[in-house]
């Protein structure tokens, strides 16, 4: 009898609590936080996370400075695992849901946004890595073993969305059918900026295909023709204007490089040999502001002034000799006024006009098209150097003031600087034999791959490293501080996490680089 009373209340109790389930998700939710995200916001976080920030690992790779400190890293290229982008294409997808419950239609500025964003951060990882996940990626507990797709196809599905973003985002700037965009703190989303940047990027994916350019599923060359050749359809930046650019807020959001960490950072980090050599050697201006003077070069027949008196450390010398020399005034030191005096800085450069110019310049170089609205391949190039140039305020004709940590100052000091007046002329410095463009040849296209390097100096991530990978230009130093058997490393690994929660798959992609996670395996785009 008590057995069967017992089970009684078991039943019921089950009963209860069946007839309750209908009322347990609701139960469950908090009503005192949200339960969904606007669009707008989570635009806003995504752009967010779309720079790459200075100061770090990627200047390192593309050697515009070296790091001379051990305890704060080295200059090796023993690469780990790239950049893992999936949780900003995740809130990329949560965007584009969360537009469609406001009731936008399935095309929207959130939809035109999204695919750029998506080919943006897709071909990021694919860059560092090779064959990725994306077909079958961002699906959630659908599929946690998503394949890997080529990286030809990851590169056509990312040209798709550029070309479906480019329609979308014209048609949305004459029509409110596809909503209003919000949270755009980098164009106070104005659209036709927007279209400028997608057109932009895909100028510039094309170009890392260059060694593929005879492809014939991919059409390189015309898919750089039509861009370039109708303005009306593909509008591409016309001026530093249109640049996607970075701009640091003091307090909530500083320069990486600030008067905070000067004494921590300021004589662990040195200039690269890579980068003041090519300054010093084709007698550029930009030297005297993004660098100092060797102190040890300085001498009475070689002033502060002279090109002779920049030096920078070659990335393979060993760190320990490297520190040494930094500290006894050997080598050239990251500008203190520039990149230390203020919490603001200078805008990071994302996508920009000044790139652009040397893209379209290689392209003609190489044959791919005619000409473009600026002219020929010198046009677009002296275009390049010309917009570089403005960046740091350097005049055609006229004077630049540099200035440059005195001798025995310290950054407490009231006056810590020497200051110099430079005269400077845009005709002088381009006559120069060694920087004219010298037509349509190797020669040329080496000149336009140094230019845009000494352009991308601390911007663009891994831009410039990933030119020097597929170019050779200009040539990159190696010896035992930069491992990896002083080679270069062609690229990142995968994932740790792949090889135990998605191993099948990690073990096919694998195949690309001969069954190993090789750093210095070819990637498709590189052979």
């Amino acid at each position: 009898m008590k057995l069967n009373k017992f089970f009684s209340i078991i039943i019921a109790f089950t009963v209860v609590a069946f007839s309750a389930c209908s009322d347990f998700d609701e139960l469950k939710q908090n009503v005192n936080v949200p339960n969904s995200v606007p669009s707008s916001l989570l635009l806003n976080g995504v752009l967010y996370s779309m720079h790459d920030a200075p100061f770090g690992t990627n200047e390192r790779r593309s050697q515009h400075f070296l790091i001379n400190y051990e305890y704060y890293g080295n200059n090796r290229y023993d690469l780990g695992a790239g950049s893992n982008y999936y949780t900003n294409l995740k809130n990329v997808a949560k965007m584009e849901e969360e537009a469609l419950k406001l009731g936008l239609p399935e095309k929207n500025v959130y939809s035109a946004m999204g695919k750029f964003l998506k080919a943006y951060f897709f071909s990021k990882m694919s860059l560092q890595m090779g064959d990725i996940p994306m077909s079958e990626a961002l699906k959630g507990v659908e599929n946690l073993t998503p394949k890997y797709d080529t990286q030809k196809d990851i590169f056509k599905q990312c040209f798709t969305w550029l070309e479906e973003a480019n329609t979308e985002l014209a048609t949305f700037q004459t029509s409110t059918a596809g909503g209003t965009l919000s949270g755009d703190f980098y164009f106070d989303n104005d659209l036709s900026k927007w279209q400028k940047v997608v057109n932009t990027f895909r100028l510039r994916l094309l170009i890392h295909l260059s060694k593929r350019s005879d492809d014939a599923d991919l059409n390189i060359k015309k898919q750089f023709s039509d861009i370039v050749s109708d303005a009306t359809k593909y509008p591409v930046m016309m001026s530093a204007s249109d640049n996607l650019q970075f701009e640091y807020i003091y307090p909530t959001n500083n320069y990486p490089n600030n008067p905070g960490n000067f004494g921590f950072d300021a004589l662990r980090n040195n200039c690269s040999d890579t980068y003041v050599g090519l300054l010093t050697r084709l007698k550029d201006p930009r030297v005297f502001l993004t660098c100092e003077p060797a102190k040890a070069l300085v001498t009475p027949t070689t002033p502060a002034t002279s090109f002779d008196a920049f030096k920078g450390a070659n990335a393979g010398e060993d760190l320990g000799d490297m520190y040494n020399k930094t500290n006894a005034g050997q080598y050239s030191l990251l500008n203190r006024y520039r990149y230390y005096s203020t919490y603001t800085g200078e805008p990071s450069l994302e996508i920009s006009y000044q790139e652009m110019c040397f893209n379209i310049a290689e392209a003609i170089n190489r044959g791919w098209i005619a000409s473009g609205a600026l002219g020929n391949a010198e046009d677009y190039y002296k275009a390049g150097i010309k917009a570089s140039m403005e960046y740091y305020q350097i005049p055609e004709t006229g004077n630049i003031t540099a200035h440059f940590f005195k001798q025995s100052a310290s950054i407490s000091d009231a006056d810590p600087y020497d200051v110099y007046t430079i005269p400077v002329d845009f005709n002088t410095y381009y006559n120069q034999s060694e920087v004219k463009y010298s037509g349509n040849t190797a020669l040329g296209l080496k000149q336009i791959i140094e230019q845009k390097y000494l352009a991308m100096f601390r911007h663009g991530g891994l831009e410039a490293y990933f030119t020097y990978r597929r170019t050779g230009s200009p040539a990159f130093g190696t010896g035992p501080g930069t491992g990896n058997n002083q080679k270069i490393a062609m690229r990142f690994q995968y994932f740790s996490s792949e090889k135990s929660s998605n191993a099948d798959n990690y073990k096919k992609a694998l195949g690309q680089y001969e069954g190993s996670d090789d750093i210095n395996g070819l990637m498709w785009i590189l052979k």
